[in-house]
């Protein structure tokens, strides 16, 4: 990382032609600037800069690590961005598993979801099979009741309450039963 800031604090020196112009935009001081320089220069093994009290020039190694320094510290901008804004913006393949009873509930949010978020590919599968999601490649689940293997992470969506119904007729010919087992 030494070289990366050497490398910054060079381009920058160049580009704004002072160390106290870099070290202003690079909130150092000169002198900071001017020895990350020449620790650079130290690393490399050459010298990049002729240095005056008034001014300063560039070798022809200065001149070659300007040019592919300043390409380089291009990229590293153009990906932390790109990064930064793949982190506000969720993107890639999403498999989820959920029990069939839930597409009621989830195939009517399908379509404020994919509008919502258009860079997701969507992968569902609904069933009552409990699957083992690290070995299945799932991405995420719905399921209820108690969560068995602890290495995984759950949260509550909504409360859920079991009922136990039955047709009038099927009472009558069998009766009501007085415990669920």
């Amino acid at each position: 990382m030494d070289k990366f800031n050497g490398l910054t604090a060079f381009v920058k020196t160049v580009d704004l032609g002072s160390f106290v112009a870099a070290g202003q935009v690079l909130g150092l001081s000169a002198s900071a600037v001017g020895k990350a320089v020449a620790r650079l220069e130290a690393q490399l093994g050459v010298r990049l800069l002729q240095r005056s009290t008034r001014r300063i020039s560039l070798t022809e190694e200065g001149r070659l690590l300007h040019e592919r320094g300043r390409r380089m510290l291009d990229d590293w901008h153009d990906t932390q961005s790109m990064l930064s804004e793949s982190r506000q913006r969720p993107s890639g393949h999403l498999r989820l598993s959920a029990p069939i009873v839930s597409h009621h509930f989830l195939l009517p949010a399908l379509p404020s979801f994919t509008q919502r978020y258009p860079e997701v590919d969507l992968d569902i599968d609904f069933n009552d099979r409990l699957v083992d999601l690290i070995d299945k490649n799932i991405d995420l689940a719905i399921r209820s009741g108690d969560l068995a293997d602890s290495s995984l992470v759950s949260r509550p969506l909504a409360p859920y309450r079991m009922q136990l119904c039955a047709a009038p007729d099927y009472l009558q010919r069998n009766g009501t039963p007085l415990c669920v087992q």
